[in-house]
């Protein structure tokens, strides 16, 4: 018996035209009943898909951050901000004698890319200028939530609120005026920097990848000596002791994008996190030596954005959209998904609903095992399972900019499903990953040469769990992603039933698609579940 069935498993694998875990092909050897006669045979289930919006998540702590404004041609507007705090890298510093402010420079580094000794921008959305503005920021941003019982950490959403009752104060984010141009959009170029060497001859002293550098002391409204009033004149101060203090004293930036034409713009992906993101105040000062000699010494006072970092959207979607998603038919399902990163929309997926004829779960779990006792008998080997989900390129546009990637996630415990660990692919230029469970998007040609794009959710560990391990057939989240890979959850500060949480990659994506849902009026093109497996026959 244990000779026909490991020539069992082996043939379902030649025979299957796509890979399953053969850890799962193992697991199942004990349970198979019926004679070592094979077929490989598929089934479809029925499957529901509706929309549900998102709704503002937390949006602090980050591991990037967006910025800009982009029109999403099926959604409409979306404004992206940014507050944080700057904390010193040093404390009660000693600034020397007669200080003398150079100038104050920020700099943030894009995500990049370097082929052929040229650099690419990753995660840029658009192609044209903003008008960015920084301002001191005049918001305390707290560390805890006093409303809170257990002292937890304040949580910042992407509304620009920190509750249901409490909102960031605009007027407070929009202190003194620091920095402004109505031409931003971001450089490919490697920055070069200079300096004079004791010959007086210019050298370069460093090479920076492409980021976001600007002088933050240039402006001619700024106050005089805005700068060293602010730091260089607090030496030896309670301000400048600790990085509390200092948060209570100088609270920040606030970074604020608007549209120069409403039609066109970008949002770009910045690294405010990256060692490499901070604001130098460059100052000399004078050094007295052992032989009462005065010497000018040069030196930098840093600050590095690693306190509370908080990104705030504006979003002005079109009404008709929000309306369909707002009429999302959990009954039946929905006949279109609408699916948008940020605060846009989502899909939910229920396997195995009853269709039309009254097929349903319990219907699926009678086709794969039987139980007797407590002892679980396998009828079918599941060799694989995927959903795909077809592009409305009728409401899309053929020439529309889809999102490259979907992602799919537990809703009953928010964290994705088993395919997703059992996957180990990954692309070696880029963090992005898991090409076999969730497939990128593609394009299939049909009998009549007519091309159609799709995604493709392998969830083949995923039933076989159900049949063998008597899994949950939970919800299924369904979203568009930046990177499949950044799968951490951020939470939702209005939530339901179905949606608690939402993963990074989707935060950090502004693409939309619209997919044909599980009642679409395209019988090809409606969602369902398909399923290849494994029977034996007398």
């Amino acid at each position: 018996m244990k000779h026909n069935l490991s020539k069992l498993f082996s043939l379902s694998l030649i025979l299957s035209l796509f890979f399953a875990c053969e850890k799962e092909f193992s697991e199942l050897g004990s349970g198979i009943v019926g004679a070592p006669n094979i077929e490989i045979k598929t089934q479809s289930y029925p499957v529901k898909s509706y929309n549900k919006r998102i709704t503002p998540f937390q949006s602090n702590g980050l591991p990037k951050n967006l910025l800009g404004y982009h029109k999403d041609p099926v959604f409409g507007p979306t404004t992206v901000h940014f507050l944080a705090q700057l904390t010193p890298r040093n404390y009660n510093v000693n600034f020397g004698d007669n200080p003398v402010l150079d100038s104050v420079v920020l700099t943030i580094p894009y995500a990049v890319k370097k082929s052929d000794d040229e650099y690419t921008i990753d995660s840029l959305y658009g192609e044209h200028p903003v008008k960015l503005s920084i301002f001191k920021n005049n918001f305390l941003l707290r560390d805890f939530d006093p409303n809170s019982d257990l002292d937890e950490n304040q949580r910042y959403f992407s509304d620009g609120s920190l509750s249901s009752s409490e909102q960031l104060n605009a007027a407070d984010m929009e202190g003194q005026l620091l920095y402004t141009t109505s031409e931003f959009f971001p450089s490919n170029e490697e920055i070069i920097l200079t300096e004079v060497n004791d010959e007086g001859e210019t050298e370069t002293s460093a090479t920076l990848t492409p980021s976001l550098r600007l002088k933050l002391d240039e402006l001619s409204s700024l106050p005089e000596n805005f700068w060293e009033d602010l730091i260089l004149e607090k030496e030896d101060s309670d301000e400048l002791s600790s990085a509390n203090n200092f948060y209570n004293y100088f609270r920040g930036l606030y970074f604020k994008v608007e549209a120069v034409d409403p039609d066109n713009g970008h949002l770009i992906q910045l690294d405010f996190a990256s060692a490499n993101a901070h604001v130098k105040l460059f100052y000399n000062y004078e050094n007295t030596g052992s032989d009462g000699g005065t010497t000018t010494k040069y030196s930098t006072y840093d600050m590095a954005f690693s306190g509370n970092r908080v990104s705030i959207y504006e979003n002005d979607f079109d009404a008709s959209i929000l309306q369909s998603i707002a009429n999302a038919n959990e009954q039946d399902g929905d006949e279109r998904l609408y699916l948008k990163g940020g605060e846009g929309s989502m899909a939910v997926v229920e396997l195995f609903s009853e269709d039309e004829s009254g097929n349903d779960f319990d219907d699926f779990i009678t086709d794969f095992r039987e139980n007797s006792g407590d002892e679980i008998l396998i009828k079918r080997l599941v060799n694989e399972a995927y959903l795909e989900f077809y592009i409305d390129e009728a409401a899309t546009g053929s020439d529309a900019d889809h999102p490259n990637r979907i992602f799919v996630y537990d809703l009953n415990n928010n964290t994705p499903l088993v395919d997703y660990f059992l996957d180990n692919t990954v692309n070696t230029t880029t963090s992005d990953s898991k090409y076999t469970h969730l497939v990128p998007v593609s394009t299939e040609t049909d009998d009549q040469g007519t091309e159609h794009k799709k995604y493709k959710v392998r969830l083949t560990g995923h039933l076989n769990n159900i049949v063998t391990k008597d899994s949950t057939n939970v919800k299924i989240g369904l979203l568009v992603s930046s990177n499949v890979g950044a799968a951490d959850m951020r939470t939702l500060q209005q939530y339901d039933e179905n949606v608690e949480f939402i993963p990074t990659g989707t935060i950090l994506s502004p693409k939309s698609v619209i997919l044909h849902g599980s009642n679409s009026s395209d019988e090809l093109k409606k969602v369902k579940l398909k399923v290849y497996y494994t029977e034996p026959t007398n």
